[in-house]
């Protein structure tokens, strides 16, 4: 399923935890999304290959657990990923103080998250640094969804499922 919004599209990137759904976004002219350009960067990294693991697998306990606040970070519109210090979920602690990654995302509910892109966490401002390009495209990203909901050129279905307004898994704005 892709839906089209302005220069830009929504695509499922993984619906098989229990509870929550996670979407991504792909610009029109790219070959892949920017959630797997993130995961691309760093996934042969020798120095922050294990902290992105650790990362999949917060997503993966988030799948299963459902995106409460605690999990994330606000940056604006946008969110982060992973929120701070040690996070307990089920029976698997993670530890994230200092942790040298960052993902943005919009938490759109407990069962719904569109995660754009992220960097290498390098200085304390999220606008600064190696994260400062994608937090300023995440939130660019978060404005526009945001705002077609509200003008309801898209909405939310059976609480994990983004969809045209007239149902249609298809739309271009």
């Amino acid at each position: 399923m892709r839906i089209n919004v302005n220069n830009f599209s929504l695509e499922i990137f993984d619906d098989e935890g229990s509870e929550c759904t996670f979407y991504t976004v792909r610009v029109d002219d790219s070959a892949i999304t920017e959630t797997r350009k993130f995961f691309v960067k760093f996934y042969n990294d020798e120095r922050l290959g294990k902290s992105l693991q650790t990362l999949a697998s917060l997503i993966e306990s988030i799948g299963d657990r459902g995106a409460l606040p605690k999990f994330f970070r606000n940056e604006r519109i946008a969110a982060a990923l992973p929120s701070y210090g040690n996070i307990k979920i089920g029976s698997i602690e993670f530890e994230f103080d200092d942790f040298p990654l960052r993902l943005y995302c919009l938490r759109l509910s407990d069962n719904l998250v569109i995660l754009f892109n992220g960097n290498e966490k390098t200085s304390q401002s999220a606008q600064d640094g190696k994260t400062s390009m994608v937090f300023i495209e995440a939130n660019q990203f978060a404005k526009r969804i945001m705002d077609a909901l509200k003008s309801e050129e898209i909405m939310i279905k059976n609480d994990r499922e983004i969809v045209a307004y007239n149902g249609s898994t298809e739309l271009i704005l």
